[in-house]
């Protein structure tokens, strides 16, 4: 019953898609871009058709509604992102790479099911629409988002707009040559970064190396077919220390470093975001790599802005920033109202016992971080005198809290977590659609800084 009341204030809400060659995810969002439930489906695969892929979206996307107990008749929109080169205006998939849906008018199909507007974009320059509005790159205007998985792809967003290209290609990082006559790359040249820093290429190099007799633990892992390394996998063997594997991802993160310094003196962005499957399994690695050659660069003036960081959404990006065109759609841009409305919300540092810090001063109470940014002092003695102890948090003081359209709350239980919400409380929030983490307060901060989104905290900061 809370879910119904908490879809129904909000009236009309969004879905995003993410169409991949392996998985197909839906999420139900509310229009500040926090996700009320998500679904994940294996795509068709085999003999399957694109009537296949379609028919497959749309259960989804119904499942999801159902689920949630939300009608059809509640979405203002929906946005699908798909891998490989669409028409955005006409909602038309030009050319789906590896997938069954070249040719599909996706945007027309989808509509008539739910009778609403469906948008629909290259996955790539959604994940990064994604990260600009609510993860890594929300608080710049340029961003050059590069994912690396089974292939490398761009997106590229200028003054706060999507690039898209003459032909809806732009941002095909992947097929910038890299190594004249390096190896061949599925697109037909040779020497492309997809080539030589893409999963895929690196899948190549180990089976050359098991070949010529190198020895790595995959061959323990994956058994002797090594044609699909998964990026956990390799995340695997890094952390034993595998030589062939550490030489193989090394020379990857090299290549990809090297890209970066390119799209830094092509576009000169605030920030430029690494994610995909491999970056985000590999991080740890793969992330000193590249931040090493980035910074080795000797021209005067270059290490301006925040330089490289990793994608902060996952496998949220592309979902995201299809509900962030699909808004579009509507009438709303959600880039210059994230820019707009958006408090500068606190940087929550460290915490001992009786005491934490913020933003670089120190406070001895128990705070309250509200959805506008605001920070205020805890009014313990309210609680006290409502159920006898500080350690309960009962609706009147959530309701407080909640300033703006808070998606996620993340409560500091105490140095030895003794706080909690009541039960009042907690179906509160229920009705409201907010996510609650609720974790001891040194845990907490870190939950806090990481959230995206509107946020806000209440921090127990003693027993």
């Amino acid at each position: 019953m809370g879910k119904q009341k908490s879809a129904k204030r909000d009236k009309k809400l969004i879905v995003g898609v993410d169409v991949g060659g392996t998985k197909i995810m839906v999420a139900l969002v509310k229009p500040s871009g926090s996700i009320l439930a998500r679904k994940r489906a294996s795509t068709p695969r085999g003999s399957a058709t694109a009537d296949d892929t379609v028919k497959a979206v749309v259960e989804l996307i119904h499942y999801v509604l159902a689920e949630e107990k939300v009608s059809p008749r509640e979405l203002a929109a929906i946005g699908i992102g798909v891998p490989g080169v669409v028409d955005a205006d006409e909602g038309y998939v030009v050319v789906t790479p590896n997938m069954n849906l070249t040719g599909m008018h996706l945007s027309k199909l989808i509509g008539e099911e739910f009778r609403v507007p469906v948008a629909l974009g290259n996955d790539v320059n959604l994940g990064t629409l994604g990260e600009k509005w609510l993860g890594a790159g929300r608080y710049a205007s340029s961003v050059v988002g590069i994912f690396v998985g089974t292939g490398v792809g761009s997106g590229i967003i200028i003054d706060n707009q999507l690039l898209r290209g003459s032909r809806e290609a732009a941002g095909e990082i992947g097929h910038i040559v890299m190594q004249i006559g390096g190896p061949l790359c599925g697109c037909g040249n040779r020497g492309c970064l997809e080539a030589l820093a893409s999963r895929s290429a690196i899948e190549r190099d180990i089976r050359e190396a098991v070949a010529a007799g190198k020895k790595t633990i995959l061959t323990r892992l994956v058994g002797t077919d090594l044609r699909v390394i998964r990026s956990r996998m390799l995340k695997q063997a890094l952390q034993q220390n595998d030589a062939l594997v550490r030489k193989v991802v090394r020379k990857a993160a090299e290549v990809l470093g090297y890209a970066c310094l390119t799209v830094r003196h092509l576009l000169d962005p605030d920030v430029i975001i690494l994610g995909g499957g491999v970056v985000e399994a590999c991080e740890e690695f793969i992330l000193p790599v590249v931040k090493e050659i980035f910074a080795s660069d000797a021209l005067p003036g270059a290490h301006c802005g925040r330089g490289i960081v990793p994608s902060e959404l996952g496998d949220d990006a592309v979902v995201l920033g299809a509900v962030a065109i699909a808004q579009k759609t509507i009438g709303r841009e959600v880039l210059q109202a994230a820019v707009e409305g958006l408090p500068q919300y606190p940087v929550l540092e460290e915490t001992q016992f009786g005491r934490v810090t913020i933003n670089g001063r120190t406070y001895k109470s128990d705070l309250v971080l509200r959805g506008d940014g605001k920070i205020k002092k805890r009014n313990k003695e309210a609680a006290k005198e409502a159920y006898g102890t500080s350690h309960e948090i009962g609706p009147d003081e959530v309701k407080k809290v909640l300033k703006g359209d808070v998606g996620i709350l993340v409560l500091g239980t105490g140095q030895q977590g003794q706080a909690a919400l009541t039960a009042e409380a907690e179906h509160l929030l229920q009705q409201r659609g907010v996510t609650v983490v609720s974790v001891p307060t040194p845990m907490a901060l870190r939950e806090y800084n990481r959230a995206r989104g509107p946020k806000a905290a209440i921090l127990h900061v003693t027993c």
